[in-house]
């Protein structure tokens, strides 16, 4: 990472829109002092709300693209009881459970491989479409939310290398990176070891 992030604060640090959008805006500030990207790729769901946050705060207009990568976790957070739970629960409660859930969800991470991921193709499509006409040195950033073993934006980042030209340049930024010892670490972040939780999070 080549800034500094926000230390760990205890328990949970929770993004209502204007907060998150505050955010984006930092991010988007660390992202343009190394350089103003061509183009923004938001790693659906979350990724790409933080780019698209981003782009409005990039002083200038700058393309979101989105790339979905589903995970093996994906189908256990979506069905995930969290969303009926919360409204009854005080939110002390809600933090501890979250808590919980990461630590299950990212207890002894197996190294990331290409077949336990599915990237949608037609948005790889229209990724290689756009580098058509960007010339030989486009300047992109991977976005996402959150990191946590790293293998998700590993992926990706391995999926933007193989279409752009050798001479691209492709950086990463999340909000938050929630573990100590990801496999793939952005190179921007606002907060490290820290889980956030966000407009659109299960447990909001």
């Amino acid at each position: 990472m080549q800034n500094s992030p926000i230390s760990r604060r205890p328990g949970v640090v929770t993004f209502d829109r204007a907060g998150f959008d505050e955010a984006c805006a930092a991010l988007m500030r660390l992202v343009v002092q190394d350089g103003c990207p061509d183009a923004l790729i938001g790693i659906r769901t979350g990724g790409l709300y933080v780019a698209q946050s981003m782009a409005k705060a990039a002083g200038y207009t700058v393309p979101v693209l989105s790339i979905t990568c589903r995970r093996p976790s994906t189908k256990y957070k979506s069905g995930s009881a969290l969303k009926r739970l919360v409204t009854k629960l005080p939110r002390p409660i809600v933090d501890r459970l979250r808590v919980l859930e990461h630590a299950i969800l990212t207890a002894k991470p197996k190294p990331p491989q290409q077949d336990d991921f599915h990237l949608d193709g037609d948005e790889l499509k229209g990724l290689a479409n756009w580098l058509e006409g960007a010339g030989q040195r486009p300047s992109l950033v991977v976005v996402d939310d959150a990191i946590d073993t790293g293998a998700t934006i590993s992926r990706v980042l391995d999926a933007v290398a193989y279409h752009a030209p050798p001479t691209a340049r492709i950086r990463s930024a999340v909000i938050t990176v929630t573990t100590p010892k990801p496999w793939a670490l952005p190179r921007y972040t606002l907060y490290s070891q820290q889980l956030c939780r966000f407009p659109w999070s299960l447990d909001a």
